[in-house]
């Protein structure tokens, strides 16, 4: 299969997520469910890497009071965070990082809660971001991890569309196995529905359809449309029944972390 058109991968992102408030394909209502269960409060400091348009750190501030550093290395994402903070009124508490996450470095033990949802970045797949994150974390803190798993094998038609081998991911028992090899205790995991993955990919889809149109003269519109029309047709033909996407909330422990 030949490769995806080249394309400046943080312009085509914030493009095709302008219409999605969570950058991944997990319900609204399912990460307040996962938030309903996290004790914070306004002395507390969070770290949401890989924030995109900051949503998740914009809704821990408006419930809990709490300041988040959120790390994102797209000018795109940033501009649209600084946007909906100052809407918001949360800027003071809101303290936006342009840096790329492979080269982001935290103190040990330094956040009440430390996030990851769906941002690639860290070696290991999500073994590697419990590890990371949870020596970034207080003891009697929080890790809250999204991550991509395998509902069956997949095809290698697809792995050569994702560009990935089938070690990429794990399943979703393995997913929530990753956070106890890293020394942390499951309390909650959530999966996209089939219903949430439709509506996340349309979304996606429409949004870049709809920008193309609406913007002729950009010369990355042909690549776009070609990449995200391929994009499309192999979520219909495997992604869909293949790649699931999970929600994972660990606690961590008084205990060192691993």
């Amino acid at each position: 299969m030949p490769a995806l058109p080249t394309l400046d991968p943080r312009k085509f992102s914030a493009i095709a997520h302008r219409d999605h408030d969570h950058c991944n394909p997990m319900a609204a209502a399912k990460i307040e469910r996962i938030l309903d269960l996290v004790t914070l409060d306004g002395a507390s400091l969070a770290l949401d890497l890989g924030c995109g348009r900051a949503e998740l750190a914009l809704r821990i501030i408006e419930r809990f009071g709490s300041t988040v550093l959120a790390v994102d290395h797209s000018p795109f994402m940033l501009d649209a965070a600084r946007e909906r903070a100052q809407w918001t009124g949360a800027v003071a508490k809101l303290q936006l990082d342009d840096t790329d996450i492979r080269a982001f470095r935290a103190d040990p033990e330094t956040f009440q809660l430390t996030v990851m949802l769906g941002a690639g970045g860290i070696d290991g797949g999500i073994a590697g971001i419990c590890r990371t994150l949870s020596q970034w974390t207080k003891p009697n803190g929080y890790v809250l991890v999204g991550e991509g798993y395998w509902k069956r094998k997949p095809s290698a038609e697809y792995l050569a569309l994702l560009g990935c081998d089938a070690g990429r991911y794990a399943d979703h028992r393995g997913n929530v196995q990753a956070g106890v090899d890293a020394g942390l205790i499951p309390l909650h995991a959530a999966v996209a529905s089939d219903d949430e993955w439709d509506e996340y990919e349309w979304k996606y889809s429409r949004a870049i359809e709809r920008y193309v149109a609406e913007q002729p003269d950009d010369a990355d519109g042909p690549a776009m449309l070609e990449r995200v029309r391929r994009w499309r047709d192999g979520y219909l033909r495997w992604g869909r029944d293949t790649l699931g996407f999970g929600v994972y909330l660990y606690y961590r422990g008084r205990g060192r972390a691993r």
